[in-house]
Formats: C-alpha cells, sequence, structure tokens
C-alpha cells in the first residue's frame, strides 16, 4: 500500500491553539505521527523545522541554546525532550515578545516532566498525538455527534460485516507505519523493533534504568493487564521489585506514551467508588508484541475483549482530546458491583460507554449504566459500542452502535 498523508483529528485544536498561544507542546510516544503532521500541516509546515534526532542540532540546543533558540520568530522543534536546557532560552525568548511562536514536539508526555512542565508554566498549550483512529485511518471527519451528546446525529454504518474490527487488526495495531503492512509476520517484526529502540535508545532519554529486564517484565504484565484496573502492588510482587520502583517504572511508561492511565469518575459519587485507574496499552499491536502473541489466531477470548476494549478507548481518547472533552470511568463496590467501561464528559454532559467485543448487542448490556445512573449528575444519555455493524436503541437514551460509527 503506497504512503499518503491521512489528516488527524486534533489538526483543528493545533491550528486554532497557534493563533493565541505562544507555545505549542505536541506530545506522543515514537511513531505517532507528530513530525509528519506538522511537516504536512500549514502554518505549521512553513516555518522552520529542527529536530534534535540531528546531532549537529542537539549540540547546539545543549551548548548553545539561546542562539537556536533565537533563530526565527516561527519554529518547530522536535524531540524537544533531548535538550531541556534549550527550554529556559524559548521561555525568555517567549517574555520578550508574547508574538513569537514555537511548536515543540516529543517522543514523550512532556507534561508529565517536571522540568518541561514548570518552565513552560502559563505559556504552553499541550496537546497528544495518539496511533490512528479508525475514522483517520479510513478518513472520516471527528465524531462531533458523541462530543455534542447528540444521539440523533449518529451516522449510519455501512451496514457491511467489513467494518468489524478483526483479530488480525487486533494484532497489527494502529500506529501509522504498522497500518501500511499487510501481513501479520511483517506486523509483529515491527513491533518487536519498536519495542527493542525503547528499551535501547529512548528509554535513556527519560531515566536510567539499571535493570531492563524488570523493566520489560513490568511491561509485560501491564499488556496483560489492559483495560483492567491498575494494581501496582500485584505487578511488584510479581516482578519480586519494591512497589516504589514498580510505581516509578509505570510512571516511566506513562511518560513515554506506551502506557496510558484512565482515573475513575469522582465528582459527587458515593465514597465506595474505586479509586484505582484503570492501565491502558498504547496500541493493540504494542500489547500483543508484549505479550508473546504470535499470530492473530492466538488470541484468547478474554485477552480478545480487552484488546478491543483497549481499541476504543484509544479512539474515544483521541475525539475526547481533539474535541476538548473528558474520559473517565466508573466502578461501584459494595453489594453487587457495577462497572461502567467509560464516562465520556464534553459539553453535551456525561455520556456512559459500555463495551462489547461480540458482533451484537441487547438490552442486558445496559443493566450497569440503568443502575449507575444516579451517581451521573448531568447524564445525556448512554452508549453501548460493540463491533457489529448497525445501531439499535437498546432503553431510553441508551443506544447500541458500531465502533465503526466513531
Amino acid at each position: 500500500m503506497p504512503w499518503t498523508y491521512k489528516t488527524r483529528w486534533i489538526t483543528p485544536q493545533l491550528v486554532d491553539a497557534v493563533e493565541f498561544s505562544p507555545i505549542i507542546v505536541l506530545t506522543g510516544a515514537r511513531q505517532t505521527g507528530k513530525s509528519t503532521l506538522l511537516r504536512n500541516e500549514a502554518p505549521f509546515k512553513d516555518w522552520p523545522y529542527y529536530t534534535l534526532d540531528d546531532l549537529d542540532v542537539l549540540e547546539m540546543a545543549e551548548k548553545a541554546p539561546k542562539e537556536l533558540a533565537a533563530l526565527h520568530d516561527r519554529m518547530v522543534i522536535d524531540e524537544v525532550q533531548k535538550a531541556p536546557q534549550l527550554l529556559p532560552a524559548i521561555k525568555l525568548r517567549i517574555d520578550e515578545n508574547r508574538d513569537r511562536r514555537y511548536v515543540l514536539s516529543g517522543s514523550a508526555h512532556l507534561l508529565l516532566m517536571k522540568a518541561v512542565s514548570e518552565t513552560l508554566a502559563g505559556r504552553a498549550l499541550y496537546f497528544e498525538l495518539l496511533p490512528f483512529t479508525l475514522g483517520e485511518e479510513t478518513g472520516r471527519p471527528l465524531p462531533g455527534w458523541l462530543i455534542e451528546g447528540r444521539f440523533d446525529k449518529i451516522p449510519s454504518p455501512s451496514g457491511s460485516t467489513a467494518d468489524a474490527v478483526t483479530a488480525e487488526n487486533l494484532f497489527r495495531g494502529s500506529l501509522p507505519p504498522v497500518t501500511f503492512l499487510s501481513k501479520p509476520h511483517q506486523a509483529a517484526a515491527w513491533w518487536e523493533g519498536y519495542v527493542r529502540t525503547y528499551l535501547e535508545r529512548d528509554l535513556r532519554d527519560l531515566s536510567n534504568v539499571s535493570n531492563l529486564p524488570d523493566f520489560r517484565k513490568v511491561m509485560t504484565l501491564l499488556a496483560a493487564r489492559t483495560a483492567q484496573i491498575l494494581n501496582a502492588a500485584d505487578i511488584a510482587r510479581s516482578v519480586k521489585i519494591s512497589q516504589a520502583t514498580a510505581g516509578r517504572y509505570i510512571s516511566l511508561l506513562e511518560t513515554s506514551g506506551l502506557f496510558a492511565k484512565l482515573q475513575p469518575f469522582s465528582r459527587n459519587v458515593a465514597k465506595r467508588v474505586v479509586k484505582s485507574p484503570k492501565i491502558f496499552s498504547l496500541d493493540t499491536g504494542l500489547a500483543c508484541s508484549l505479550s508473546r502473541i504470535g499470530a492473530p489466531k492466538n488470541i484468547e477470548p478474554s485477552y480478545r475483549g480487552q484488546l478491543f476494549e483497549t481499541l476504543v478507548f484509544q479512539n474515544l481518547s483521541a475525539a475526547t482530546g481533539a474535541g476538548a472533552g473528558r474520559l473517565y470511568y466508573l466502578r461501584k463496590q459494595g453489594g453487587l458491583e457495577r462497572e461502567i467501561d467509560f464516562i465520556l464528559e464534553s459539553s453535551g454532559g456525561l455520556i456512559a460507554v459500555e463495551i462489547k467485543s461480540s458482533h451484537t448487542a441487547g438490552l442486558k448490556d445496559a443493566e450497569n449504566m440503568v443502575h449507575l445512573q444516579g451517581l451521573l449528575p448531568s447524564w445525556n444519555g448512554g452508549l453501548v459500542i460493540y463491533n457489529g455493524d448497525e445501531i439499535k436503541k437498546l432503553r431510553k437514551d441508551i443506544w447500541a452502535v458500531p465502533l465503526s460509527a466513531i
């Protein structure tokens, strides 16, 4: 398949932000397409572009940061996490003239890096680029109906089972380079190289991890538990490391963008609601690779459900990130435990979202939303996102929607 540029949902927000914010920070894991976006979208594609992967540029950033920062009044600087000493120089340039503009990008969640967030406080807006959503990959626009809570605007799916997510899709993953690979063994080799590059090179930019085997074990356990509630103590016991070390490793993986935490919804919610976050892999292909799954046919049914929920999380995260929404989950303990997979908070109020990886959805799939609706102020309705091909009304204000409609 020939390479073609695909527009990302977050682009309009970036273009709007640069009109009033002197610094735009675009983060995300390696290979999510940050550089490609910035080199193909106006106005950024017309700005001077520098990457600290270029050793000459890196040396200048380290030895003469003020000179590099002063080269232009409009600049894109990539892999900025490699030279934090460049940030104070950029800060000074902005303080001298707030009309200057910098786009800083990096294969790390720079908002989680203390030195970055403190230096740029009050001067920067942060955005994260994720792997392709299904919509981005096929050229569909941002699902505005979802952000606005307009269920009457849900687009009709094609009605074709060809839109269903297959084991091959989950195994391959959604990072831009891997979407152009048609054979599973090619995807497996690509992901193996991706993980090796991260462990051998990228990780060193963020921290000195002396015990890489233990670090990789933590990665593997997190991948096996994607879409589940994070239990750092259990991971520490399994790897035979301290809980503090396990917590540091997990934080590094979050900063790297390889894993993300989903926090519980807590506003005005009963005290017995679980406080631990859920953990999600960046990509289903990464999760399969770390779990040593050698082929799509080897994905166990229960794990396939976790991977499908991970894919939905990725798509919803991209939609909320591009549409000024927020994502949570809800689980109530005590008596009969009930959980809602996702709570989407936006201008349209609160939307409860349940996930079902099968090709069918029924009335029973809406039960948890009905029982927990009272815990959600500004309730606007619910969705059951499933792997089917039609839109169905399940209850009042609750709809079953194919993932292909997101």
